[in-house]
């Protein structure tokens, strides 16, 4: 199929050959206006492929690649083509990993295991409004993107000791690691943990760094 304005270009980065190739056959089931542009084994071989005549819209990353894993790939396309958008292609939610990944400026994961309707939609809203998180992490997340003067301010629910718990937990530290920087027991630390959670509705630790990021509560 011939590329045209419309068509969302789109390069599938992955070390695994069946994987990426049942990948690609997904991507070209979803329609005529997804159009994969580049196959690449890693990181290096994606770069040292990429030209004006195959220059996707977004790269589908694996974190987990030989010779230049995902988040050294994700940090040269930032600096050599900012324009591309990446979607992180990830085998279980590893939240220090997709932290690290948020903070390198991904637009978005999805699990291997990804259905065809959720990676459309991931494919589309990434082109179009610039990001997709999953369902499970966004609900409250992208209502308060959509109204953001919408409901209480966290300053007015959240106390400082769970404010710096946030601050802390957009770092790529463990919670144990936490506990130690607040002088506290990791037994006080789950309390604030389930506390913030509950106060933001969010359900991970990933859910809790989009909210922190998009109310201005941190700056990664």
């Amino acid at each position: 199929m011939k590329a045209t304005e419309d068509t969302i270009k789109i390069a599938v980065v992955d070390d695994h050959h069946l994987f990426r190739s049942g990948l690609v056959q997904l991507i070209t089931s979803l329609g005529m206006e997804f159009k994969v542009v580049l196959e690449a084994e890693n990181g290096k071989a994606l770069l040292a492929e990429l030209s004006a005549k195959n220059m996707p819209h977004i790269a589908m990353v694996d974190i987990n690649m030989p010779v230049m894993d995902g988040f050294e790939t994700v940090e040269a396309l930032k600096k050599q083509y900012p324009d591309v958008k990446v979607l992180v292609v990830t085998m279980n939610d590893d939240e220090r990993s997709l932290i690290r990944m948020l903070k390198l400026g991904v637009k978005g994961y999805v699990g291997k295991d990804v259905e065809p309707s959720e990676l459309r939609r991931a494919l589309t809203e990434i082109h179009v409004k610039g990001f997709y998180y999953t369902d499970d992490l966004t609900s409250s997340i992208i209502k308060s993107i959509q109204s953001p003067n919408s409901g209480l301010h966290p300053d007015d629910v959240l106390s400082s000791q769970e404010l710096k718990f946030i601050e802390l937990a957009c770092s790529e530290d463990t919670y144990a690691q936490i506990a130690d920087k607040m002088c506290l027991s990791p037994k006080t630390i789950d309390g604030y943990r389930a506390a913030v959670f509950e106060k933001l509705q969010v359900k991970s630790r990933v859910g809790l760094v989009l909210y922190a990021l998009k109310r201005g509560l941190v700056v990664l």
